[in-house]
């Protein structure tokens, strides 16, 4: 099952999403684009892993969380992600996903760090627009999609599309830091 057309808000919080993380990750050589993949990719997730409301005051931040839950919704956001993808002219060839991802292609921001920086930024926009954890989860996921786009010049869109399918996995499956809201 893909993802219905955006509504508007969910446009608005797309372009937002990607202003904000590369405003927040931007230094002076730019921005990394793994960084920046990967973190978009795990807010999408971050938000997910917000919309099943699980009673987690007794796990620590960082701890794996397996559910149900995660395993049905979790790979929408990566049908999602390849929808969005096509749509963008972004074209990926499938004998490559799934490839290891080598060093030089990590993400230079640790996973917990992600939610601390971005979720304050992402999460007023989120409510600004009206927009459910759900609804916000897809909107980030768009916007990943975006940002693949935009690396295309320096990224193999294959690799980035492996970053952010793990991304979306690293969220919606992790215990955040403050674990609940």
């Amino acid at each position: 099952m893909v993802m219905a057309a955006p509504t508007k808000e969910q446009h608005q919080a797309a372009q937002q999403f990607v202003d904000q993380v590369i405003a927040a990750l931007k230094n002076d050589r730019g921005v990394h684009a793994e960084t920046t993949i990967a973190a978009t990719a795990r807010m999408a997730g971050t938000f997910l892993f917000r919309s099943f409301a699980f009673p987690l005051s007794s796990a620590a931040p960082g701890q794996a969380v397996f559910s149900d839950a995660a395993n049905e919704q979790g790979p929408k956001l990566v049908q999602i992600l390849g929808g969005v993808l096509a749509y963008l002219g972004v074209n990926l060839d499938q004998s490559k996903l799934g490839e290891k991802q080598t060093p030089e292609h990590q993400p230079h921001l640790e996973f917990l760090v992600t939610p601390r920086l971005l979720e304050p930024l992402f999460s007023r926009t989120k409510d600004a627009l009206g927009l459910s954890y759900v609804a916000a989860a897809e909107s980030a996921t768009v916007a990943t999609a975006l940002l693949i786009q935009k690396c295309v010049p320096v990224l193999d869109p294959n690799v980035a599309f492996g970053i952010a399918a793990y991304g979306f996995v690293e969220g919606s499956k992790t215990a955040l830091d403050p674990v609940v809201l």
